[in-house]
């Protein structure tokens, strides 16, 4: 973990490569350690469920969309670069 700056504040131990990233993050109190620094943190979508202080979270995650939640319009984003109005690229053209 660094500061703003770049400079090293902790860094974990050396853990198994089949240790998930949420496992070793749990183990190694990271919340506690980004808490104590002041600072937060961005992850991925392996991270949900880490941080449940929904008042003051320090990890931020992205928005995962279930069965029963859909994903509101405002959170999609294109899958491809065409505009939105042009037909699905596997749609054959007229000749």
């Amino acid at each position: 973990m660094t500061d703003e700056k770049g400079r090293l504040i902790w860094i974990s131990a050396a853990r198994p490569g089949r240790t998930h990233d949420i496992t070793a993050a749990r183990r190694d109190h990271i919340l506690e350690h980004l808490r104590a620094a002041g600072l937060g943190a961005l992850a991925d979508l392996g991270f949900l469920g880490l941080d449940d202080d929904s008042d003051a979270p320090v990890v931020v995650t992205g928005y995962k969309a279930t069965r029963a939640r859909k994903l509101p319009q405002a959170r999609r984003r294109p899958t491809a670069s065409r505009p939105p109005h042009a037909p699905p690229s596997n749609t054959a053209s007229p000749t």
